[in-house]
């Protein structure tokens, strides 16, 4: 109790801390702009001032041209050439905090509460329903952890101004994955959550024992961040400024409108697939889930399995929906093993209550 306690104040604390740099930060990057709705995309960008790269991405895109147009034209689409205040356009400063500071209470209480319970399956899928209730379906997936992976490059490419924010944005995300292994992709992330529910959905048994091979989902996401690192700096294709995250950015689906024609198209593919395996999004393409595998090497609390109560039945082993349960029980190795999404099913499997969500400094200085 008293851990918890503790755990909670400073919790509190730095959600305190960030709600204050978030709104500075969004106070900051205000400034006038020229909109109209005479104008075109590359009008107003010419017009305010706005880099090059901040265009259209080099493909004749009318759906992204209309985004972007509509990046800088006021909610009702006024046709003065005014400038009119960013703030006065839509209220983006006040949405961002009220995002960022939601993930933080969200987060704190989901650390809280897989920490001071034994049994956390039975309460998982209506947290992530409500997960996808709120971050999803209320705030329209933004922020979005996989977009703060994608903004800092495009940052670092010319192609994004507010750099207070999207650097706040990673850091911010970065800190609750390194606190709670996964913690922010397990229990937050609304496509996250999505697809775990769906794949909750009993429409076949035998798809609960199918396990994609780690290597495998590793091997696409590296492939594809590598593929989207190329084609945004051009390096080598005679490509450039083409974010390849925006074309299979499912986050869109909680504002359908922004998806692009091959999201549309690729849509069917994603809602099946996520039937039959658990999180693909998040397996094989998500540049957010694979930035936070690297992170859960350093994070505070993970699954971890008591030795002297385990009785090697593997119960745990066969639970887990990845590979992940499999890797920590085989001691392999100790570093960059398998995805745990901590749902929480080893917990449960397991009968003599070997295996926890705990403080892995701990519980190593407890066994040593």
């Amino acid at each position: 109790m008293k851990k918890n306690i503790i755990l909670s104040i400073f919790l509190f604390a730095v959600i305190i801390i960030l709600a204050f740099l978030i709104n500075w930060g969004e106070r900051g990057r205000k400034r006038d702009f020229y909109s109209s709705k005479k104008y075109q995309s590359k009008q107003l960008v010419k017009k305010n001032n706005f880099q090059d790269k901040t265009r259209p991405h080099r493909f004749g895109n009318k759906n992204r041209d209309r985004q972007l147009k509509s990046r800088y034209e006021t909610v009702g689409r006024s046709k003065s050439t005014a400038p009119i205040k960013r703030g006065e356009r839509i209220n983006r400063s006040s949405g961002s905090f009220i995002g960022y500071f939601l993930y933080a209470v969200w987060l704190s209480l989901i650390l809280v509460f897989i920490l001071s319970r034994k049994k956390i399956k039975r309460f998982r899928l209506p947290l992530l329903f409500l997960a996808v209730l709120l971050f999803g379906i209320l705030l329209r997936a933004n922020p979005s952890p996989m977009q703060s992976v994608v903004k800092l490059f495009k940052m670092f490419n010319g192609m994004e101004r507010d750099i207070i924010i999207i650097i706040i944005s990673f850091i911010f995300f970065s800190l609750f994955s390194v606190l709670g292994s996964k913690l922010v992709c397990g229990w937050a992330c609304p496509l996250g959550a999505l697809q775990e529910l769906i794949f909750s959905i009993p429409v076949d048994k035998k798809k609960f024992g199918y396990k994609p091979p780690f290597a495998l989902s590793l091997f696409i996401r590296i492939v594809l961040f590598v593929l989207f690192f190329i084609l945004l700096f051009g390096i080598g294709l005679g490509i450039s400024n083409y974010v390849l995250f925006h074309d299979v950015n499912y986050f869109n689906i909680f504002d359908f409108k922004r998806l692009t024609l091959f999201g549309i198209l690729t849509l069917p593919i994603f809602l099946v697939s996520s039937l039959y395996i658990f999180r693909p999004f998040c397996q094989f393409i998500c540049p957010y889930g694979l930035y936070s595998w690297v992170l859960e090497n350093f994070a505070v609390y993970k699954i971890v399995i008591i030795e002297d109560k385990c009785t090697k039945c593997q119960q745990c082993v066969q639970s887990c929906p990845t590979e992940a349960m499999k890797a920590i029980y085989e001691k392999k190795r100790k570093y960059f093993l398998p995805d745990c999404w901590t749902c929480g099913e080893c917990i449960e499997a397991c009968p003599t209550k070997a295996v926890k969500y705990e403080n892995v400094k701990k519980f190593t200085l407890h066994n040593s």
